[in-house]
């Protein structure tokens, strides 16, 4: 290669075959979400016997419940971000390391007031690490397959938790519920060595904030072995911006101001009305009549039901389009869930309505994080994924404590079931009304949020 080659990053992702540092990378990232599933459930399983150790009333377990949910959010939306400004991989090491460390030391809580800050802390690296590995994982392949990638991603969640789960079962009745928390502290540490060691910063990112000629070379030949790249070539392909003080107001741009919004509410709802269902279908249903350990094999073929969707979710969206798909995925949620108040206590009939909604909001939830990873420019990304995905941290924030209202009021259980389901229908709604349009240049998803350029 002469000192005068120009290599178009853009172009050499979309034509190298993915493999080798692309695969591991995604298989790490995909790790990243599967930690995020496995810490929300082992805190459900150990919450019983945390407030009998720290003398916790049932009704304030809530708070427990929700304190690393408020971490969540605000990782999204306030430490995501800075992915498009310092770079993916130093955001999402410092975030694994952050969420690992402060899982260890849950156990040592021996207050109220110390268990909600640790929890809360461990969900500010949870919520920043998420995007932060979509945006990573997006950028190292092909922009069309960008949608599909964020999928099985995602599916990292649900897996998460069916993972914890097993585990649960097995390691709370002999070594404690202590012992949920050291795995899932000392597996993200493992995790952050080998980010640290074999993840790759994004090329795109890199070219986008003007990063030296050298470090993209040799990032590049990380990513895509036997290409011929070295300090004297020059490297094109993302157009070089100024980052703005507050990127999340580019969003807002005319153009795709509207669309935003309406990602938002369809990620609110999908992540809201999963948490509701986890968290609370065992509660509402026990005074029905239906066994806990009954519900428990229900919301285990919800989580089956989940994985497979939400694998599928990105796929579906770049194969059919957003509207088409998420629509759909949302009326299977309100179906599902509006159906499990019904049916019960019929626990075959509840089964089979957790069944509908692990495969509604398994491929709504994916969607439209699959969605957000595909609908905004380099520059924005992290921001647009942190945000999409912090307001459904806000949705699964606040719909438990919706639910909890409900049930204060005595609503009956199939009246709250019909709010979730109303709920999914909005949500759907939202989806309908996105509008999308041609793909823009270095966007190559066929179908995005956006109703004007980036």
């Amino acid at each position: 290669m002469t000192d005068t080659a120009t290599v178009d990053v853009g172009e050499v992702l979309e034509r190298a075959r993915i493999g080798g540092v692309r695969v591991l990378a995604v298989a790490l990232c995909a790790l990243v979400a599967l930690f995020d599933g496995f810490d929300l459930q082992i805190i459900g399983l150990a919450a019983p016997s945390i407030a009998r150790s720290l003398h916790i009333p049932v009704a304030g377990l809530g708070a427990v419940f929700s304190a690393a949910l408020a971490g969540l959010a605000v990782g999204g939306l306030v430490l995501a971000p800075l992915a498009d400004r310092v770079g993916r991989k130093v955001v999402l090491l410092a975030a694994v390391v952050c969420f690992g460390a402060f899982t260890l030391a849950t156990m040592t809580a021996g207050s109220v007031p110390a268990l909600l800050g640790y929890r809360f802390v461990t969900g500010l690296g949870l919520g920043t690490a998420v995007p932060c590995a979509i945006s990573l994982a997006s950028e190292l392949v092909p922009a069309g397959r960008r949608a599909t990638i964020a999928g099985p991603l995602f599916a990292g969640f649900p897996v998460g938790g069916v993972l914890a789960g097993l585990l649960g079962s097995r390691l709370i009745p002999t070594e404690g519920w202590q012992s949920l928390f050291v795995v899932g502290g000392i597996a993200p540490l493992v995790l952050a060595v080998l980010i640290g060691l074999l993840l790759p910063e994004s090329p795109i990112f890199l070219v986008e904030r003007g990063a030296p000629a050298e470090r993209i070379a040799r990032t590049l030949a990380r990513v895509v072995p036997g290409l011929a790249v070295d300090a004297s070539t020059r490297f094109t392909g993302a157009q070089r911006r100024r980052v703005e003080k507050a990127p999340v107001r580019r969003l807002f741009d005319a153009g795709r101001r509207g669309s935003t919004v309406l990602l938002w509410v369809a990620s609110f709802v999908a992540f809201g009305v999963l948490v509701v269902n986890s968290s609370w279908t065992p509660t509402l249903l026990a005074p029905l009549g239906v066994p806990v350990a009954r519900t428990a094999v229900a919301l285990a073929l919800f989580n089956a039901g989940s994985v497979v969707a939400t694998a599928a979710g990105g796929w579906l969206i770049t194969r059919f389009g957003a509207r088409r798909v998420l629509p759909v995925a949302f009326a299977l949620s309100a179906v599902g869930v509006g159906g499990v108040g019904l049916v019960a206590p019929s626990t075959s009939g509840v089964a089979v309505m957790e069944v509908l909604v692990g495969l509604g909001l398994g491929c709504a939830s994916s969607g439209v994080i699959g969605l957000a990873a595909v609908a905004y420019p380099t520059a924005i990304r992290s921001t647009g994924v942190g945000w999409a995905l912090g307001v459904g941290r806000v949705g699964s924030f606040t719909g438990p404590l919706v639910v909890g209202v409900l049930a204060a009021a005595a609503w009956a259980v199939a009246g709250v079931f019909g709010v979730l389901g109303a709920a999914c229908v909005l949500g759907g709604l939202a989806a309908a009304a996105m509008r999308p349009v041609r793909a823009e240049a270095g966007l190559l998803a066929p179908t995005t949020l956006t109703e004007g350029a980036p």
